[in-house]
């Protein structure tokens, strides 16, 4: 998995940041390597590290039948949820107005 990054300026401060950062990244997971490209980055995940759709999906839905089943949902996942909600039934409602 690679992620592009493209500085909106090009900025030497911007530079310096992201590999002193990427410093304490690569640190912390090994393989996982940064690349300049012109004014642009980088950075390339080993496939060891990255997660697929189907295991995402099984943690997220493991994650929210704990929260579900205990009544525990972290503070920080309320304003997502809000979100995700609003998102979902603002699109079912222009989607069925659209419809008639």
């Amino acid at each position: 998995m690679v992620l592009y990054m493209e500085p909106i300026k090009n900025e030497p401060a911007f530079h310096s940041m992201l590999e002193e950062n990427f410093k304490k990244i690569s640190a912390k997971f090994s393989g996982v390597e940064l690349y300049k490209i012109g004014k642009d980055w980088s950075l390339k995940l080993p496939e060891n590290i990255v997660e697929g759709h189907e295991a995402h999906f099984a943690s997220v839905t493991n994650h929210f039948l704990e929260y579900s089943k205990n009544k525990n949902m972290p503070e920080w996942e309320v304003p997502n949820l809000l979100a995700k909600y609003y998102t979902t039934t603002k699109a079912l409602e222009t989607a069925l107005k659209k419809k008639r």
